[in-house]
């Protein structure tokens, strides 16, 4: 399966080539190399054959259009998008035109792509998306988020998601395009960009500097192995049912206190 990735330069799209590259898949990486990007995240399947890359920005139309045209790709994993909070309150407009503008570009390429092919039956378009469209958790234990649990965004980087995730729906319903859409709880692993929490409180506890903790560190987040989310990723693309949503999860719920607590007792340790 050639499979084109979005963000592949990224965390999370990285785990995703590395581990598809491995297990004999053709790879074309189609990143924008922005800041958040590093292809020392794809060193180690950059120089197989099944590896590709393309230095484009998703809001460029055109260029997808001759990226689809030259890789021929069997399936699409959109994984491109800006995705730190405090930025998207900064500067929500960069947010709206990756977000929302990027991946309405990427389905638009996608559509006229699979439509010019004769509408192949195994093509996939899937949309990697975040559960913080579903707003914030509750302080119990036994909430759980659902497939089917109503949409809340509280900021404009999670709006912006969810904003996307209704345009792919809508493509899915519209034109019938075969889509599949995840929606993931907090990554951490190697890669992981520096300004996130999990690799901020390691890198000031290990130089002794204060440990930012957002208001009194009660909001509670689910963290997910960023190497198994990579895993479910995969899995959705050979085995879900096209149309459907899924929530991958960590099971592993911590409020932001307990969290770089946790951190602290393990670099004591260490």
């Amino acid at each position: 399966m050639k499979i084109l990735v979005t963000g592949g330069a990224g965390f999370i799209g990285s785990a995703v080539i590395r581990l598809a590259i491995a297990r004999g898949h053709s790879v074309v990486n189609l990143d924008a190399l922005t800041y958040a990007a590093c292809l020392e995240n794809v060193a180690s399947a950059a120089k197989h054959p099944n590896y590709a890359f393309e230095q484009v920005d998703i809001r460029n139309r055109a260029v997808l259009d001759a990226v689809f045209s030259r890789h021929s790709p069997d399936t699409v994993m959109h994984l491109a998008a800006e995705s730190h909070v405090d930025r998207s309150i900064d500067d929500p407009a960069d947010f709206i035109e990756t977000n929302v503008n990027g991946t309405l570009n990427m389905l638009e390429a996608s559509r006229c792509y699979w439509q010019a092919k004769g509408q192949p039956a195994t093509f996939r378009f899937h949309h990697i998306s975040t559960d913080e469209v579903f707003g914030s958790l509750p302080n119990d234990p036994a909430f759980l988020c659902t497939e089917d649990t109503s949409y809340d965004p509280r900021s404009p980087y999670s709006a912006s998601k969810a904003s996307s995730d209704h345009l792919v729906r809508a493509w899915y319903k519209t034109y019938g395009l075969p889509i599949l859409m995840t929606n993931c709880s907090n990554n951490y692993g190697p890669f992981h960009f520096p300004e996130k929490l999990i690799p901020v409180v390691i890198l000031n506890a290990l130089v002794e500097k204060s440990l930012p903790i957002y208001g009194d560190g009660r909001n509670i987040r689910d963290w997910l192995y960023v190497d198994d989310h990579a895993k479910a990723l995969l899995l959705v693309i050979e085995s879900g049912v096209v149309g459907r949503s899924y929530n991958i999860c960590g099971e592993n719920e911590l409020t932001n206190l307990e969290l770089v607590q946790t951190l602290c007792a393990i670099l004591d340790r260490l």
